[in-house]
């Protein structure tokens, strides 16, 4: 049995376990030295280091961006401009040179932010594919119904990818462990060996209303033939 990180009492606890069990706030935490080595602790460290990593590159594509707009087009007319501040200049042209600086701003706005959309979709869909396959998603069908679940509900923060829960944001890998654990047991991939489930054929015994929705795409997935069965049988 796998030790629990932190416990409410140290009641029912082998008398060998409890002094790994440190006091601390009402709560009795497990000592663990090397934790930073731990396979969660490290691919949460990793996924942090880069979404730290993608913000500075939007920032600097900003920046960039940024810059061009502030510069005048290379068609841009030094005679006109100096009539223009000395109140000289032809209205209808003092009007196209503006239309034309505001277009030129708004195209180039347009691209820092299609830019800063797409950076930041791109790494939350790398976090949430990384998320779920160390929680054992990694069925290619199986993981783009999860990510197409959880992805609208991830939002990005200072400290990394999170998603709102009822107990208030959660970091995405430790959501996805738990709903891997929970909601979406049927999405993680059986043990391969003697633990593994049978074949096709896996919903037989079972009534449409009984089944999961995991043990659905399962069952269509190895046997459609049973899987139209039993959703005609209802």
């Amino acid at each position: 049995m796998a030790l629990k990180t932190v416990v409410d009492t140290l009641d029912g606890l082998d008398e060998a376990v409890k002094s790994l069990y440190a006091e601390k706030d009402g709560k009795f935490i497990l000592q663990i030295e090397g934790v930073d080595q731990h396979p969660d602790v490290a691919n949460l460290k990793s996924a942090y280091e880069r979404v730290k990593e993608d913000r500075e590159t939007i920032r600097t594509e900003r920046d960039t961006l940024k810059s061009k707009v502030d510069t005048f087009p290379a068609d841009f007319d030094a005679e006109k401009w100096a009539k223009a501040k000395e109140g000289k200049a032809d209205e209808a042209a003092l009007i196209s040179l503006r239309q034309t600086l505001e277009a030129e701003r708004d195209e180039w706005k347009g691209k820092a932010e299609a830019s800063e959309a797409k950076a930041l979709k791109n790494a939350l869909d790398r976090d949430l594919t990384d998320a779920l396959t160390a929680a054992g998603v990694t069925t290619p069908m199986f993981a783009k119904l999860a990510r197409g679940h959880i992805a609208p509900d991830v939002k990005m923060t200072d400290a990394g990818p999170v998603v709102e829960t009822d107990m208030g944001p959660l970091a995405l890998v430790e959501y996805v462990k738990r709903w891997a654990a929970g909601e979406g047991k049927d999405f993680v991939k059986a043990p391969e060996g003697g633990g593994a489930p049978g074949g096709k054929g896996g919903g037989a015994g079972k009534k449409w209303g009984d089944m999961t929705s995991g043990e659905k795409v399962a069952l269509h997935r190895e046997n459609p033939e049973e899987y139209q069965r039993i959703k005609a049988a209802g």
